[in-house]
């Protein structure tokens, strides 16, 4: 249980429960599927003025390739029309609600799209509303500039549902037309432990907190409303930025953090703010801001923009603003910057500091092969030139195609494009993900631009595309308002775009066009799949799991946890997904210590999971409380079968608290090798000769975050790569 800083956690905990869980959902319900379709084949068409909706029963079919479509009436002053999905079960509060659809009335006609709103609904004798939300004109159209093809509009629920209606409105006198494929719930996250600190205190005064309102006749009206609520013990209430008829007025708020140790909050944690607005955040909000942190006192970091921020959506229309810090803090500080933005009437709930593993993904599934092949493990679009005079020019391009597919994460294919005012060209380069990406996973690519620093023109450029296992498209997303964008941990120029999938996946897919006659290159290093980390807790934990792995032993998988302490602990079930289900099975059940305040181990062992007849599975533990309360521990795959006699590379636990904890051994390697370790930016930060054919290599020290390490034979190749997650506990 935790203990001596309970109050700092438990904290957390509270304020963070009600952006991520949202009143009311118990730890238990995570038990649920990851996600709801509307397969159900009920739905119901709702209009108001005319407007029609055809084949409605294809979108709550299991076919998710075929679907209904929405048109607009014409004349209509009131011209809304609407279809509602039923889904196959009631989703818990805190689900992402959202549709798949696409755009059938052409690029011509986008700007015949009037209001959007998006319903979720309860069914019962009657069926109750739920909640609504307006979805941002520039959001969907943005959404739904790529023609034809099946992109989300959706939010973050705060209520259980079981069904969701999209409406749509066009201008008058003009019709618009829209596919809609599906509906959906998808959970927006996995369990994780993580710990930090918040703005909260029980009378906070301006010793706790502290802001810069401005008068005179450039500034009417802008200040902070209510900058005491920013470090309350409120998670729900909030300061807010007013910005009216400014020009250059910067509005900035600062906050301690409670019960932060007299060093500070470690470096390498996160800093930032808890923000939300009316409507949906995007990542256009990052143009306005500066963070900025401070220790007793004393500035000591500052990011601004999109290029260094990031912004991670969260439920009820709250997100976070958060950088990765290199120096410890106390303080956080935000800041509107420029002329009138999306920034103003900004709401700013508390600031906090975070460790790392709460921001990082988790099981992350890569793109990742020992020696990569054409088509299967990637696909590059064809060279396209054009012969002017005798002179061939090239249009279209990528380089290297292999090596986003490889094992090596620091080498990098390279799509190259140019254009005209009035032809462009797209080189495309899609990637096969060495295991299955699934419905929530956080989806994208690592990249580089040639010139830098990423903009927010150069993002406009880009579409990411998933497909199936049978290379059907799945969903899209492009441009600034739907991708999210943060800058790579360590690095200066890296950027992982990305966005959230609502469906399962096993292929990502990466566009980029070159327009206006500008060469462009843009470094494509790999594609990634990871669970969102979410933190679950109501209170402080009954179990604090230290530790969750699973390892194949060539004829069974071998199952590995420890806590740190327990309180009323029951029992522990390891339960199985096999790779194909939907549904998790139990293997075996050990009981608990129920009540310890030391360190406890437990084992236990699958032995059938060598005869299932798949290739990858995934454990997760299911905690008991005496009370009969549930808590599950993240989700770890294992990969089935490894060949005899080849290289291979077993790096565990992961993740581990220190590097020191982490065992790599390797096998099956005549004449010895090299193992070599990577950060997430490519820095090599050790390397080690082998010797003999199997062994075991410790690690240096390393901070706290992800690590990939590569095996290599006596000839230099590689055999072999695993990743290493390194908490810093």
């Amino acid at each position: 249980m935790v203990t001596s800083s309970s109050r700092t956690r438990y904290y957390l905990a509270l304020a963070l429960l009600v952006d991520l869980l949202l009143l009311g959902l118990v730890p238990a319900a995570w038990a649920q599927l990851p996600a709801y379709c509307s397969t159900s084949g009920v739905f119901q068409v709702t209009q108001s003025g005319g407007g029609n909706v055809t084949n409605g029963s294809r979108a709550v079919d299991s076919d998710f390739s075929n679907f209904a479509t929405l048109t607009t009436a014409v004349l209509a002053l009131n011209n809304p029309v609407g279809l509602r999905m039923q889904l196959t079960n009631e989703v818990p509060a805190g689900y992402r609600a959202g549709v798949v659809l696409a755009n059938a009335s052409g690029l011509l006609n986008i700007n015949a799209l009037g209001t959007v709103t998006l319903r979720t609904y309860l069914s019962t004798a009657t069926p109750q509303l739920r909640e609504e939300k307006v979805v941002r004109a520039d959001l969907v159209r943005a959404a739904l500039l790529a023609i034809d093809r099946p992109t989300q509009l959706e939010f973050s629920s705060s209520q259980s549902f079981d069904a969701v209606e999209i409406e749509i409105q066009s201008l008058v006198g003009l019709l618009y037309t829209t596919n809609i494929y599906y509906a959906y719930g998808v959970r927006p996250g996995v369990q994780t432990y993580a710990t930090g600190y918040l703005s909260k205190f029980a009378a906070p005064t301006s010793a706790e907190y502290n802001t810069r309102d401005y008068t005179g006749l450039l500034c009417l009206f802008t200040d902070v409303d209510n900058p005491e609520r920013v470090a309350d013990f409120d998670p729900t209430n909030f300061a807010t930025f007013r910005s009216v008829l400014t020009v250059g007025c910067q509005p900035s708020l600062r906050t301690k953090l409670a019960n932060v140790p007299a060093g500070g909050v470690p470096a390498g944690s996160h800093a930032g703010f808890v923000v939300g607005q009316a409507g949906l955040l995007d990542v256009g909000v990052l143009s306005g801001l500066r963070l900025t942190t401070y220790l007793n006192g004393v500035q000591q970091q500052t990011k601004t923009g999109t290029g260094l921020l990031e912004l991670t959506v969260l439920p009820g229309g709250r997100a976070h603003v958060s950088f990765p810090t290199t120096l410890p803090f106390d303080e956080v500080g935000i800041q509107r910057t420029g002329l009138i933005t999306a920034v103003d009437n900004l709401n700013i709930y508390y600031g906090f500091g975070l460790q790392p593993q709460f921001f990082g993904g988790l099981n992350p599934v890569l793109t990742t092969f020992a020696a990569p092949t054409s088509p299967e493990q990637y696909l590059a679009s064809p060279t396209q030139t054009l012969t002017v005079l005798l002179d061939v020019i090239t249009l279209s391009k990528v380089d290297n195609p292999e090596r986003a597919a490889d094992v090596d994460v620091n080498n990098f294919a390279l799509l190259n494009s140019t254009g005209t005012a009035l032809l462009t060209f797209t080189p495309s380069l899609r990637l096969k993900l060495n295991g299955v990406g699934r419905a929530g996973n956080r989806v994208g690519m690592v990249i580089q631009f040639g010139a830098g620093l990423l903009n927010v023109a150069a993002l406009e450029r880009l579409t990411l595309l998933t497909y199936d296992a049978n290379k059907d498209l799945v969903e899209t997303k492009t441009g600034s308002a739907l991708l999210n964008v943060s800058l790579l941990a360590g690095s200066t120029d890296r950027y992982r775009v990305s966005f959230l999938a609502s469906r399962d996946f096993q292929y990502i897919a990466l566009e980029a066009t070159g327009v206006l006659s500008a060469f462009s290159s843009t470094r494509v290093y790999y594609a990634f799949a990871e669970d969102v980390p979410l933190l679950s807790q109501q209170s402080p934990l009954p179990v604090e799991l230290t530790s969750f792995e699973a390892k194949w032993t060539g004829s069974a998988t071998d199952l590995r946890w420890t806590t740190a302490s327990e309180k009323n602990s029951s029992h522990f079930v390891v339960e199985r997904l096999a790779n194909g289900s939907t549904l998790y099975q139990p293997v075996g059940r050990l009981t608990a210590a129920g009540s310890s305040s030391r360190r406890r181990s437990y084992q236990l062992r699958d032995t059938e999971a060598g005869t299932l007849g798949v290739n990858l599975l995934y454990y997760r533990l299911r905690q008991v409380d005496v009370d009969g309360s549930e808590t599950f521990s993240p989700v770890v795959a294992v990969a089935v079968g490894k060949l005899a006699g080849v290289a291979q590379l077993d790096v565990y636990p992961t993740p581990a608290g220190t590097a020191q904890e982490a065992r790599l051994d390797f096998r099956n390697l005549p004449g010895g090798g090299q193992l070599t370790t990577y950060a997430e930016n490519g820095q090599l930060v050790s390397q080690s000769q082998l010797a003999g054919n199997a062994g075991r290599v410790a690690l240096p020290a390393l901070g706290a975050g992800l690590y990939y390490v590569v095996l290599r034979d006596a000839a230099g190749r590689k055999v072999a790569a695993e990743r290493l997650v390194v908490s810093g506990r």
